[in-house]
């Protein structure tokens, strides 16, 4: 509802899409409020999404999938975590987080259906030292 039109809104799916890095995604969303108003929350969590990518690609993380109750974060081959790190979170909230297999991060935590969400997986890539 927050655009009628069909073809306006694929064109700035793909925009938002093909953004490069986070400037470019700040300059759109100004944009968009200019000319459409202020940002529902879906359109929010899609930007907040997409910013949430740029920091995976930085970073070497190959997936992140945000369920209700937790999320997981497939570490890439060449990815920039220190283990250790990611040991001493597991140790210290053995309950919170836990390994599955040997690439991916699972952080047991309720999920709610916002823009929050993708807060919290960002969060705790800035307390694993990422960001």
């Amino acid at each position: 509802t927050y655009l009628d039109d069909v073809h306006e809104r694929l064109v700035l799916y793909k925009r938002i899409a093909s953004a490069k890095h986070e400037d470019e995604l700040k300059d759109l969303q100004i944009e968009m409020i200019d000319r459409f108003g202020l940002l529902p929350e879906q359109t929010k969590n899609l930007f907040a999404s997409t910013a949430l990518r740029f920091i995976c690609e930085k970073i070497g993380i190959d997936k992140i999938l945000i369920f209700d109750d937790k999320a997981e974060i497939t570490l890439g081959a060449n990815h920039t975590i220190e283990p250790l790190s990611i040991i001493n979170l597991i140790q210290k909230e053995a309950q919170t987080f836990q390994l599955k297999g040997q690439h991916t991060l699972v952080y047991q935590t309720e999920m709610t259906c916002d823009s929050s969400r993708v807060t919290s997986v960002e969060n705790l890539l800035k307390n694993l030292g990422c960001v």
